[in-house]
């Protein structure tokens, strides 16, 4: 008769180590008669494989309690801050992913090296919630005094930035594979207003004749590109390089993004950012812009010229 149990079949002398007991209509498993418990329910004692299963969970159990306890006592001793230098409250933390991580350690390359378990540190002052990416160095399941909260530096405005604030991208030829920039969201803003722009201006004043040609044949871009903040992976490098023919120096090709996203500390989740360019024509209109706007280069170039470079001559 196993009505007497608790919800979640758990027997109170096994709530403070947290042990769930399963049950099936024939066999309680999880006990070992040492309590007296299983006795006073009529069930007797199981088998001593079972008995011996049990101790080893339970033992492990209790070993990951005192690990949990033991990691959260060294991170809520680290200094946690906020983009104004105001010292933040530890609050909770987990086990950072395995898909985060990988994406971080591409531009943080701490998140990825061995011997070191990572965590996502949650911190608060006065109800706003900021992300922090933790390292620590354990010995025998116990952390060590080596513990780091992991920071780098935002590639346009020079300031402290987690991970965690940091802009993540794809590219179209691989829309799900993310990678992480070290950007902040108020430096990419920064940039939205100029980009197109500069795209424009690469069109209208092209340095050689070979970025021209790739140019046009790559088509409007109205999306957020820069070599440097969001590089082309290697696989993919040769479609968005060209050699200038008379200084032999390799030119950059825009190659815009497919989809940035940030993490969002208070909903624990992903937010998207828009990539679209400011100044950029809607995809709607997109089609009917560069029509136009190559009869504007045809206009200052030649329409023989600027159709043979479409072409590939």
């Amino acid at each position: 008769d196993t009505s007497a149990l608790p919800a979640g079949g758990t027997f109170p002398q096994h709530r403070r180590i947290g042990l769930p007991l399963e049950l099936d209509s024939h066999t309680l498993l999880g006990t070992t008669g040492s309590c007296g418990s299983c006795f006073d329910k009529g069930l007797g004692p199981v088998s001593a494989a079972t008995a011996a299963a049990t101790t080893a969970a339970t033992e492990t159990r209790v070993a990951d309690i005192m690990e949990d306890e033991s990691v959260s006592k060294v991170l809520a001793g680290l200094a946690y801050k906020n983009a104004d230098d105001e010292e933040m409250s530890f609050a909770s933390y987990r086990p950072l992913d395995e898909a985060r991580k990988q994406v971080m350690a591409s531009a943080f390359a701490e998140v990825g090296e061995a011997g070191y378990k990572v965590y996502s540190v949650s911190a608060d002052k006065d109800g706003d919630t900021k992300d922090f990416i933790v390292r620590v160095k354990l010995v025998e399941g116990q952390p060590t005094a080596d513990a780091k909260v992991i920071m780098g530096s935002c590639q346009i405005m020079f300031e402290d930035l987690s991970p965690c604030d940091c802009i993540e991208y794809a590219f179209p030829e691989a829309p799900e594979e993310f990678r992480i920039a070290q950007l902040s969201q108020d430096a990419l803003e920064t940039y939205r207003g100029m980009k197109f722009e500069n795209w424009k201006s690469m069109l209208m004043t092209p340095t050689c004749e070979a970025q021209f040609r790739r140019m046009l044949q790559i088509g409007m871009i109205s999306q957020f590109y820069d070599p440097h903040l969001f590089p082309t992976p290697e696989s993919l490098r040769s479609k968005y390089q060209v050699q200038d023919e008379k200084t032999g120096k390799t030119i950059e090709l825009p190659h815009p993004v497919a989809a940035l996203r940030i993490w969002d500390a208070s909903k624990q989740s992903y937010r998207p950012i828009d990539t679209q360019l400011t100044g950029a024509p809607s995809a709607a209109e997109a089609d009917t812009w560069w029509g136009d706007f190559v009869k504007e280069l045809a206009a200052k170039h030649g329409a023989e010229y600027i159709q043979g470079l479409v072409g590939g001559k």
